[in-house]
């Protein structure tokens, strides 16, 4: 029996019932050529200690999550194997922090009282977390405090474009995002600058249990390499505007561990800071 489990972080623009049917019918295809039992319906699972005990519990095998909710749990049980999408050609995805050329925001130490938008969808995952460790390294305080107000969007025009009609002071969007962006309008590219972007990010994952070992288990991961390969897994992806899965070892998401763990210490050593009383 195969049980998958999707975090409800994946879902920020994706239609939660079009992704549960499409996973629906690849199970099917997949118990019915590969001989593999699947639970006909997925299940959608909400925060942290919710997709905690469905590990422990065992209630799922396969989990797709983000990069985030990956670090946290990793901490607490083991993943193998780890799949990763690719999505235009490339498994990871950098932010970018834009300002206005004309606008007044030449450096971090710029954006105290100003307004943020961000793009938040779990392409940007670890936005908010990259952007604190900027401006805490830069002697400053996490966005929240430090900002005057920041405000998400999902989709991306939404957070690009007050910028660009000086509505909104700064944004984090995807670098691919933004790119596209000024592809189709160039006058975005000319009135928007790059003030600070990130490193390689991979935003989200597809896991197993270490300890899921059935006899058919490699049965199943060629399932999910192959999954491009046939009407049922291409609707899969599509779903979640991808274009294919492979399996990586988890060295492949250091880069991301890091900031975040870089993240939990800079903020933790700047609350204690601001919190000890005065000599």
């Amino acid at each position: 029996m195969l049980s998958i489990g999707f975090s409800s972080s994946m879902f920020s623009e994706v239609n939660e019932n079009d992704a549960k049917a499409a996973v629906k019918v690849w199970g099917q295809t997949v118990a019915r050529t590969e001989g593999i039992q699947v639970e006909p319906d997925p299940k959608i699972i909400q925060g942290m200690p919710a997709l905690l005990q469905a590990v422990r519990n065992h209630t799922v095998d396969m989990l797709s999550l983000s990069i985030k909710e990956y670090i946290l749990l990793r901490h607490e049980t083991q993943f193998s194997p780890i799949f990763v999408a690719y999505i235009d050609g490339k498994i990871s995805e950098e932010y970018v922090l834009l300002v206005h050329r004309e606008g007044r925001i030449k450096t971090l130490a710029d954006l105290r009282g100003r307004t943020l938008s961000l793009q938040q969808n779990v392409r940007t995952t670890l936005a908010t977390e990259w952007l604190d460790t900027l401006l805490i390294q830069n002697g400053l305080r996490p966005a929240h405090e430090f900002c005057g107000s920041i405000n998400p969007y999902p989709k991306l025009s939404k957070a690009v474009l007050p910028v660009f009609f000086r509505q909104s002071d700064a944004c984090i969007v995807t670098q691919g995002g933004y790119y596209t962006m000024c592809e189709l309008n160039p006058q975005i590219g000319r009135q928007l600058q790059v003030l600070a972007s990130s490193p390689k990010i991979v935003p989200a994952v597809l896991c197993f249990r270490a300890d899921y070992k059935p006899e058919f288990r490699n049965r199943v991961f060629n399932a999910l390499r192959t999954l491009h390969q046939n009407p049922a897994g291409q609707q899969v992806l599509s779903v979640f505007q991808s274009e294919r899965l492979v399996d990586q070892p988890e060295s492949i998401l250091q880069e991301s561990i890091d900031l975040f763990e870089r993240y939990r210490r800079l903020t933790a050593a700047a609350n204690a800071a601001n919190t000890s009383p005065s000599p």
